[in-house]
């Protein structure tokens, strides 16, 4: 009979802890797991967000003055040659002639084609300030030379209501 006795007691606190602890600590689980995935599909939502708002934000925009927007697009030009084994780089800026078009200019050089390649997707990174309208990779007497035309946008004509529009 005590031995029936202890079993029934042990059942019922086996059965207490169950319920008292066991479920709750479920429950609390698949809750958090739920707020989890909300908070996952909140960071992809606002990552998706912020991507379409860097693809409407202008790009190539350069500074006021022709001089200093010829300067900044020669400079973007140099800096995606840097530490590239390139070969006879030729690089050119000057002041844009038409209204939306600041400064306009062009790269040339020789090398491997991993080297001419990273100088190119360089320039292509928004980052650069620079934006592309030719891009070509030709073999030239036995050696690979890339050339590169491009330009950036008068402040004015990056706006959203400019000719342009900021676009690639």
């Amino acid at each position: 009979m005590t031995r029936r006795l202890a079993a029934a007691v042990l059942l019922l606190v086996a059965a207490g802890l169950h319920v008292g602890v066991t479920l709750p600590a479920r429950r609390q689980r698949d809750e958090a797991r739920d707020e989890f995935a909300r908070g996952r599909e909140e960071r992809e939502r606002l990552r998706a967000q912020a991507a379409r708002l860097d693809q409407r934000a202008p790009v190539g925009q350069a500074p006021e003055g022709d001089a200093a927007a010829a300067r900044a697009l020669r400079q973007a030009l140099l800096r995606a040659t840097e530490g590239l084994d390139l070969q006879a780089v030729q690089i050119s800026a000057t002041p844009g002639r038409r209204r939306t078009a600041a400064a306009r200019g062009w790269l040339v050089a020789e090398g491997r084609q991993a080297d001419l390649l990273r100088a190119a997707g360089r320039l292509a990174e928004p980052s650069s300030g620079v934006l592309l309208e030719r891009v070509a990779l030709t073999e030239v007497q036995g050696a690979i030379a890339l050339r590169v035309e491009a330009y950036s946008l008068r402040a004015d004509a990056a706006a959203p209501g400019g000719t342009e529009g900021g676009k690639r």
